[in-house]
């Protein structure tokens, strides 16, 4: 399973690429690259914010037996962090702000560099609200059975060591987080 590393790196990737890209951020001072670069970064794990959610959720008398029900939440919909990211962007728009702009297509950059992500073998609702079906590249493998109660920290460390070698997810993961170290250190 994609874990914080990889999701910060693809967000660093993808945000990098857009202010070096971008005739538009060479407008922007270094601080303010900087900080939109920390941003993006960030933002390339937003959308776990529902893992918070999905833990208390896991507390009541509902628990979930799905492994990814984190991303049944809104939060792990492209259509929210479209939403996010456009308001920023408005805001920025309406109050002559570049770096509000720019600040925008970070949250949207590292949002969807997150979903792009669990798009690889978990599935992302894309088109949510007209349809809750995920779509991956492939399909994933059946959860191992964990003797931990669901939901606890020990039941998500021992299922990440019984699933990270067998997934595509994990060596995507590693190659993403190299890049991202080649590019941040070259």
């Amino acid at each position: 399973h994609m874990v914080l590393p990889g999701h910060l790196a693809g967000g660093y990737i993808v945000s990098k690429a857009i202010l070096d890209l971008m005739p538009a951020a060479a407008a922007l001072s270094p601080t303010q690259a900087a900080i939109l670069l920390v941003i993006g970064t960030i933002f390339g794990d937003s959308p776990d914010i529902d893992l918070f959610f999905y833990y208390f959720d896991q507390r009541t008398a509902h628990p979930s037996t799905d492994d990814n029900g984190h991303r049944h939440y809104v939060t792990h919909t492209p259509i929210f962090w479209l939403g996010v990211s456009a308001a920023i962007a408005a805001i920025g728009w309406l109050a002559g702000s570049l770096f509000m702009q720019f600040a925008g297509l970070m949250v949207l950059a590292g949002s969807w560099t997150h979903l792009t992500l669990d798009s690889i073998e978990f599935g992302v609702r894309w088109l949510w609200p007209l349809t809750s079906r995920r779509f991956s590249l492939f399909r994933g493998k059946p959860d191992p059975v964990i003797d931990a109660p669901r939901g606890s920290l020990s039941y998500y460390w021992v299922y990440i060591l019984k699933t990270s070698f067998r997934d595509v997810t994990f060596y995507a993961e590693l190659i993403v987080t190299a890049l991202a170290l080649w590019i941040a250190f070259r």
